[in-house]
């Protein structure tokens, strides 16, 4: 155990938490690393300080963490902040772990006292604790030192490091894909203190599953196979949309901003494709019931996702919305996005919406319609997981899922007028048109009544944006 290393943190304590509390970049980074476990994962914490944020948002999150710290104090601290997760008094030179043990491990500034003998042992350490298909994320200060006196939040401390380009190299050498390298500054919040600059690399071991189960392709247990295409009828879509937040227009339009060859797979109304052509100049949507024009910023061609009707590689990026449940086939559909992606090109990206786990909107349709009708439930997660798959064994394996909050608004005046018009506007959704239609309505009249009366004028209508790319440094 180094006690030299601890000592200025047992003298810090709960100030060395105040003073990079705010870090952007290691929020930015456990957002990134989120986006990618699978649900239930194991992360180790090496350096853990007080636990936060790093610790408290990954056991938040329901992952199972382990944290490490040489400081006593604060393993002390960390455990009475964070007891969802649990902390060992350790210097990680000596940690015992077994070999492919954590999906992750994250290491925020665990070096800066560490002599350059020590630190590509350690490095080779981590690395071996990650497993296939796992990920490590690690921050430094680049410092191209060894031994350097300085004094850091008041303490004398003995400083070594490596130039920022060292970390990244070190970790594609040692057989990482490293998709993240990036130096950035950040004055902490103590006195005296001034800009320090800081390197954070993402990296992911290759192999493993082809795509890990994330908690937002639940509910778990999935189903073994794909219910079977939903009908899209404009008529059932188009009084729901209008009553649709669409809080996931301009998160998609986000997602491919950096795009300029953009498709939009079951473009429908049109409204995402409006959002992504005014980001990018264009796009263009395929869509069985369009026919080909050319409008204003907006291509429309006839043509299913089993059979999309471009080249391989015609675009940079392509768009599937709330479009999965109608496919006849959802392997070939999703291959065949793969297809007409160019996933050569350094920005290429596939962006996938379905309904979250916790939706209330599926649930309600699920338990009260699918029965009426006869048919099994829709499972946005299973589509989800299943189009992970598919895109991992074509070479787009870097995949991260978000929530994307919606509401279905009801904002008339008597609840009964609510719950009236919300078991229409559900039973229309995916059932228009059925024989059982009048049933499901008056069935869906009862559920929602008691949701109505305590005053809620909204359904929760979460998404789940998926976004999968080939394993490459970001642009």
């Amino acid at each position: 155990m180094d006690h030299t290393a601890a000592r200025p943190f047992d003298a810090l304590g709960e100030r060395y938490e105040r003073a990079y509390g705010h870090l952007r970049e290691r929020h930015a980074a456990l957002d990134w690393l989120c986006a990618r476990l699978p649900a239930g994962a194991r992360v180790l914490d090496v350096g853990c300080g007080t636990g936060r944020p790093a610790a408290a948002r990954l056991a938040a999150a329901g992952f199972g963490v382990t944290g490490i710290d040489v400081s006593a104090t604060m393993v002390q601290i960390a455990a009475r902040q964070v007891p969802g997760a649990r902390f060992h008094h350790a210097d990680v030179r000596d940690f015992a772990a077994e070999p492919g043990g954590y999906d992750a491990v994250v290491a925020f500034f665990p070096f800066l006292q560490m002599p350059r003998r020590d630190l590509d042992r350690v490095l080779a350490r981590m690395i071996s604790w990650v497993a296939p298909g796992g990920h490590l994320l690690l921050a430094a200060v680049p410092l191209d030192a060894e031994d350097r006196a300085i004094t850091w939040l008041g303490q004398p401390v003995r400083a070594s490091g490596l130039p920022a380009p060292a970390y990244a190299e070190r970790l594609t050498a040692a057989g990482l894909t490293v998709l993240h390298a990036r130096v950035s500054e950040f004055v902490p919040d103590y006195p005296g203190m001034g800009p320090e600059r800081h390197v954070f690399c993402y990296a992911r071991r290759p192999g493993g599953p082809p795509a890990p189960a994330h908690e937002l392709c639940g509910p778990h247990p999935l189903p073994e196979r794909h219910r079977g295409p939903l009908p899209y009828v404009p008529a059932g879509w188009l009084p729901f949309e209008r009553r649709l937040d669409r809080g996931d227009v301009h998160v998609v339009a986000n997602a491919v901003a950096g795009n300029t060859r953009v498709l939009d797979v079951g473009g429908g109304s049109g409204t995402i494709a409006r959002a992504i052509a005014a980001r990018t100049g264009d796009c263009v949507i395929v869509d069985p019931g369009v026919e080909a024009v050319t409008l204003k910023q907006l291509q429309l061609t006839p043509g299913r996702a089993e059979r999309l009707p471009f080249r391989d590689g015609a675009f940079d990026a392509v768009v599937a919305a709330w479009t999965l449940h109608h496919a006849d086939d959802l392997v070939t559909s999703v291959a065949e996005m793969a297809r007409v992606c160019d996933a050569a090109h350094p920005a290429a990206r596939i962006v996938v919406v379905q309904g979250a786990p916790d939706s209330q909107v599926t649930a309600l349709i699920n338990e009260v319609c699918a029965p009426i009708a006869g048919e099994p439930p829709s499972h946005q997660g299973f589509l989800l997981g299943r189009a992970a798959t598919v895109l991992s064994r074509h070479g787009y394996t870097d995949v991260a899922f978000r929530r994307v909050p919606l509401n279905v608004r009801f904002p008339e005046r008597e609840p009964s007028q609510r719950a009236g018009l919300a078991a229409e506007t559900l039973a229309s959704l995916w059932y228009h048109g059925h024989p059982r239609h009048r049933q499901m309505r008056k069935a869906l009249v009862q559920r929602t009544r008691e949701h109505f009366a305590g005053g809620a004028t909204t359904l929760r209508a979460d998404g789940v944006m998926m976004t999968a790319r080939p394993p490459r440094l970001d642009p």
